[in-house]
């Protein structure tokens, strides 16, 4: 399959699924050991940052001068993951200089392997990485048993950024991460064991300081119900602030979430009441938000189910998602750093977690290593292999009674180049193919012109039948992000419109890569291509308001600019007649009354104040 030739089948084969590793087991490996020993080893003698830092840059060296070696694709990179994780704790140490008392409480962790293999690569996730080493700090402290006794659990509360509440001050009694730590570590029974649950997953969980008292009633009144999202539903609407803007019942009281129970909200409210109970009682929740195809603002829930196996693990966000109402993408807050993220990467996220950690450490550590080599891949030379000799020296003098190391097979045998850059990304996604800081990284190369389209090929192993269906919001985003960095203009045309046809059923995907196109040969100053497809993406997206509103502002701009204002106020006439009047929601969000406000502006513009009044008191007319 060939890119270059605008073949999408390449392009949209977005390596999201979960297969078979198509790597064996390479032969390496035993060879390899010693590397991770010596490494681990070195580690252990540090006291000081100044020490963690040149044992960095050591690794960082052995660790390229081992790649010079050669590395097979079929490889097991498990003794590569050990040097990645030794690079990783020689770089955070320097944060500990921060934290007072720091450089003992570091050593601690990095005796505590298990943990710090889960923190070391948690960090990656968080801005303030200080912060997160802080907060491990004061639960170790508080209780250093219940924390080496939920290692997964521990690392979320960690690496989970300071819980916002949904309405600020308005949370009564919030939890303390320690008084949240204690809740979940307690005797007391949950829905799933805390003890495996990934920290990925559980930091779902953590991102709540919902008081503990609310927490034991969500625990009493609904320990019972089976699917937790349904409670959802238990709120009665509040009808009356949505139609005239009346102030919400729960304001009027403390708000808690049995007096949530009591008087109800919008939806908002609704998802909020769902997430916390979810948590409260042990699942991993979250809100999302999402407009429909009319534009409206609409929230709802997504929680985590687990199958008895422990084995698969998905996101339900179907509750409170109403069909009929096209909300098809939906955005929430990740834990982590507090970035909005799609839903479609959440999906992902759950099926990811439940792979063995191995694996995933492993997938990490690939994407890593391909990092380092891209960085020195234009020289196109091997690596020094001084620092591997010295290393493999020092392991022989201290393990003495194991196979010593020949250091006359340490010599170069292959060139850090992007060739090999692309080897470690192919591990990467094949270790996982979730690996969204991989995929990203192969963006990345495709803007920089470091990876060669015709190159793409070996990264798009997934049946697009099966990636567009299961993630359709993902695969499409990462459409969007590459055809732009394809040089051929005609390749790129060809591959947006093939895009346009795998999406069936997702009208939104569709209008936004028809608007894409339309981008493209704006760019290309082939304007009357551009305004015929902008004008074709909103006629066919009428009820999609968030295409047809943009599309048709492209369009608007086009003709204006060439003194074709009354071709404007036509489109726009066409457009509004073919939407209709949202009496149950804010009118303001919708395509009908943004359209309708547009369309009142351009009239009033050509010296018709009469129509555009009469588009404007039908827009704002509450029947």
């Amino acid at each position: 399959m060939n890119l270059h030739g605008a073949n999408l089948t390449v392009l949209a084969i977005v390596c999201l699924g979960f297969a078979t590793d198509v790597f064996a087991v390479g032969t390496r490996t035993a060879e390899d050991t010693w590397l991770a020993k010596i490494a681990m080893d070195e580690l252990s003698k540090c006291e000081d940052a100044e020490q963690y830092q040149e044992l960095g840059g050591r690794v960082q060296a052995a660790i390229l001068a081992r790649l010079s070696l050669g590395l097979d694709k079929g490889e097991d990179i498990s003794a590569l993951t050990g040097l990645v994780y030794v690079q990783r704790a020689c770089k955070y140490a320097a944060e500990v200089e921060k934290i007072e008392g720091g450089t003992e409480f570091y050593k601690w962790l990095l005796s505590k392997r298990p943990l710090a293999r889960l923190m070391l690569r948690a960090m990656r996730d968080v801005t303030r990485p200080d912060e997160a080493l802080e907060a491990l700090k004061q639960l170790k402290e508080a209780d250093e048993g219940r924390v080496l006794g939920y290692l997964e659990l521990t690392t979320a509360f960690a690496t989970t950024r300071e819980a916002s509440p949904l309405y600020g001050s308005k949370q009564l009694h919030p939890a303390s991460m320690l008084d949240s730590f204690r809740y979940y570590t307690g005797k007391r029974k949950l829905r799933y064991d805390l003890k495996k649950m990934p920290y990925e997953l559980s930091r779902y969980l953590t991102d709540t300081n919902l008081s503990l008292k609310e927490r034991l009633w969500a625990m009493g009144r609904y320990w019972t119900r089976g699917n937790l999202a349904t409670t959802y539903g238990d709120l009665r609407y509040d009808t009356a602030h949505l139609r005239t803007g009346a102030p919400k019942r729960i304001d009027r009281i403390p708000f808690t979430l049995p007096n949530l129970r009591k008087v109800g909200g919008v939806c908002i409210e609704q998802a909020y009441f769902a997430a916390e109970v979810c948590k409260a009682l042990g699942v991993p929740a979250t809100i999302v938000t999402g407009r429909g195809g009319t534009g409206t603002a609409h929230a709802w829930v997504a929680c985590l189910k687990i199958a008895s196996s422990g084995k698969k693990a998905v996101w339900d966000a179907k509750t409170g998602r109403y069909e009929e109402h096209k909300y098809y993408t939906g955005q929430l807050q990740a834990p982590a750093t507090g970035k909005s993220l799609l839903d479609s990467e959440l999906m992902l996220l759950g099926a990811a977690a439940l792979l063995p950690l191995d694996r995933r450490e492993q997938s990490d550590a690939a994407c890593a290593l391909a990092k380092m080599v891209a960085e020195v891949a234009h020289e196109n030379k091997s690596a020094d292999v001084g620092e591997l000799k010295r290393l493999a020296k020092l392991h022989n003098e201290r393990f003495s009674n194991e196979t010593p190391v020949d250091q006359a097979k340490l010599e170069p045998a292959a060139e850090l180049n992007m060739a090999m850059v692309e080897d470690l990304l192919e591990i990467a996604i094949a270790r996982n193919l979730a690996q969204r800081e991989a995929w990203d990284f192969i963006v990345s190369l495709r803007r920089r012109d470091l990876l060669k389209v015709e190159n793409l090929d070996r990264f798009f192993n997934v049946l697009i039948t099966k990636t567009a269906k299961a993630y359709p919001d993902y695969s499409c985003e990462m459409v969007m992000k590459i055809v732009p960095t394809i040089d051929d203009g005609k390749n790129r045309m060809g591959v947006y419109k093939k895009a346009t046809g795998i999406y069936v059923g997702r009208p939104d995907l569709q209008g936004r890569l028809l608007m894409a196109t339309g981008d493209d040969y704006l760019n290309q100053n082939k304007r009357a291509a551009a305004l015929k497809l902008y004008q074709m993406t909103a006629t066919r997206h009428v009820k999609i308001a968030e295409v047809v509103v943009p599309a048709a502002r492209k369009a608007e701009t086009l003709l204006v600019e060439v003194g074709h204002r009354k071709k404007a106020i036509s489109m726009y006439k066409k457009l509004f007649a073919r939407t209709k009047k949202e009496r149950s929601i804010a009118s303001e969000q919708t395509a009908y009354y943004r359209l309708g406000v547009r369309l009142a502006e351009l009239l009033a513009a050509e010296g018709k104040d009469d129509e555009a009044e009469k588009i404007r008191k039908r827009i704002e007319s509450k029947k």
